[in-house]
């Protein structure tokens, strides 16, 4: 099990990360090997910090979002990371939370970059403004994983299984306006997967 949270260092070796920092306050560090702590991000600023999390496994695909004439590569597993997250929600009785394509590009980006960096949430801030008047930005952050599958399956179950308190959890049954989840593949065949999320 491998869980990190944003913005901030965490285990390069791959797994889930990546709970939402603040913008402008730095977010709970979890302990090495387990969830860190949330991050909720308050008014526009700069990104919090984040923790660190547990080595895992998963999979590949290849980065990018689909543009005017092209193929998005990912819209299936975009579509099902947001719905594996409302089914999730729904069994406490919360609400879905829209997907919101234009960010997606934009997270995919991310994804590129905490790869290139080997530090999950390390390009938290670059689509906090994807939603104008946003109040909170949160991330979560699946790094390394060995396949797209596993993202969506076995990164979500682990941040979901924290439960109350985990920073993933909470970020998942916040009261988000949107959600986001972007990919990237490594030449290597590692699939980084953000989910963002932001409030209004």
């Amino acid at each position: 099990m491998n869980v990190s949270n944003q913005a901030g260092a965490t285990n390069a070796s791959g797994g889930v990360a990546g709970i939402g920092g603040n913008a402008g306050n730095a977010g709970n560090a979890g302990s090495a090997g387990s969830a860190g702590g949330a991050g909720s991000a308050g008014k526009p600023g700069t990104g919090g910090g984040g923790a660190s999390g547990v080595g895992g496994t998963s999979s590949a695909g290849t980065s990018g979002a689909g543009g005017t004439g092209s193929v998005d590569p990912y819209a299936s597993a975009r579509q099902t990371c947001v719905d594996r997250v409302n089914t999730l929600r729904a069994t406490k009785g919360l609400g879905p939370i829209p997907r919101l394509p234009s960010a997606e590009k934009c997270a995919d980006g991310q994804g590129k970059k905490d790869s290139e960096s080997g530090t999950a949430h390390s390009a938290f801030n670059d689509c906090v403004n994807q939603v104008q008047g946003w109040t909170s930005v949160a991330q979560n952050e699946c790094p390394g994983y060995g396949s797209v599958a596993s993202t969506l399956s076995t990164c979500i179950d682990q941040m979901w299984a924290e439960g109350p308190g985990g920073g993933h959890y909470d970020n998942m049954v916040g009261g988000s306006a949107f959600m986001a989840c972007g990919f990237y593949t490594t030449p290597g065949g590692k699939v980084w997967m953000i989910q963002d999320f932001w409030s209004k």
